[in-house]
């Protein structure tokens, strides 16, 4: 899976652990069971769910009675560190084949890596001000269609 898609598969899956109130280790969810909303393979679910428990964002359990649940309340689980746990490439990728024999070329590229890292910051500082509990709010809320960010 693309690390693009990582990020939204988490959000996703996270979604539906904090909606369905699986925030506790008596109530886990399975790869299985979450695999149906997220429309995803449970072998690739386990995978973002490893990379998430490993940040502490989720725990897990082995076994038959065993699942996911989140590690931590909604509210303290910031977007950034989510797309940080599963994919912390820049959003913006730069060049990097550039002509090395044209001034112009080098020059270009160091204004667009420039405006690349900003975005990328953006991006970053966007989502740090986001929490689980903000997108659960809103997909309780249907005539709410975009976040206050």
């Amino acid at each position: 899976m693309a690390d693009s898609q990582r990020f939204a598969v988490a959000v996703h899956m996270l979604m539906i652990l904090a909606a369905r109130k699986a925030g506790e280790a008596g109530h886990p969810m399975t790869s299985g069971e979450m695999a149906k909303s997220v429309n995803a393979n449970p072998v690739v679910l386990r995978r973002v769910i490893s990379a998430l428990a490993q940040a502490g964002v989720v725990a897990t359990r082995a076994g038959a009675h065993g699942g996911v649940w989140l590690a931590r309340k909604p509210q303290e689980i910031a977007l950034d560190c989510v797309r940080q746990a599963v994919d912390d490439n820049p959003v913006v990728c730069c060049r990097a084949n550039v002509n090395s024999d044209c001034p112009l070329a080098q020059a270009a590229a160091g204004v667009i890596d420039g405006v690349a890292r900003r975005v990328d910051g953006a991006i970053r500082a966007s989502l740090a001000s986001l929490t689980l509990s903000d997108l659960v709010a809103e997909m309780a809320s249907p005539a709410q269609h975009t976040l206050k960010a």
